[in-house]
């Protein structure tokens, strides 16, 4: 049998643990609130696209579009590789963005192949 404190112990660190994760889910959903990493978003869907592919695909420019996914692989949410000059992201399908459903739609949705 649990005592009453080990209980309390316990769904204060269930507790902690929710409000930890809800933190981080806030904290990714949040870069969404701008439309232009929406579009990065559904730009890149399940694919992985240059810069400059991103930039022409969202109608941004390239600094922007730069800075944009600067913030994006800061938080986790995109990766990328290096392949000479050009740089390549793809988004980063982890735990982190399994509760967004903006994540779930970019598998669906492509801006690249209209």
């Amino acid at each position: 049998m649990i005592s009453f404190s080990t209980s309390q112990a316990f769904v204060s660190d269930m507790h902690a643990d929710i409000v930890e994760r809800a933190r981080e889910r806030a904290q990714v959903c949040s870069v969404f609130g701008n439309p232009s990493r929406v579009l990065i978003l559904w730009a890149l869907g399940e694919r992985e696209l240059s810069v400059g592919d991103i930039s022409t695909a969202i109608e941004c420019s390239l600094q922007s579009t730069s800075q944009h996914l600067h913030l994006m692989k800061d938080r986790g949410i995109l990766t990328s590789r290096r392949d000479g000059h050009t740089i390549y992201y793809r988004v980063n399908y982890g735990e982190h963005l399994a509760d967004c459903g903006l994540v779930q739609l970019a598998r669906n949705v492509s801006l690249a192949q209209e």
